[in-house]
């Protein structure tokens, strides 16, 4: 059987596309969030470079937990 890659073709471009997307908007309002400190700001950016698709996702979940919590 051949190996083939988990994912790959058009559905692989549009999938690295939505993550690079994500990524990029969840760090740039990380960076930009007036509501985070500077410690807490270089803290989420670290943990979205380190582990990008969870840290996007944890920080979106958190950010929306913050904004219904007020």
């Amino acid at each position: 059987m051949e190996n083939l890659p988990l994912v790959s073709g058009t559905l692989g471009l549009i999938l690295m596309i939505v993550w690079l997307a994500l990524l990029i908007f969840t760090l740039f309002h990380a960076i930009g969030n007036k509501n985070i400190d500077r410690n807490n700001k270089w803290l989420w950016v670290v943990i979205m470079v380190v582990v990008p698709i969870l840290g996007s996702l944890v920080y979106l979940f958190w950010r929306l937990v913050k904004r219904v919590a007020n």
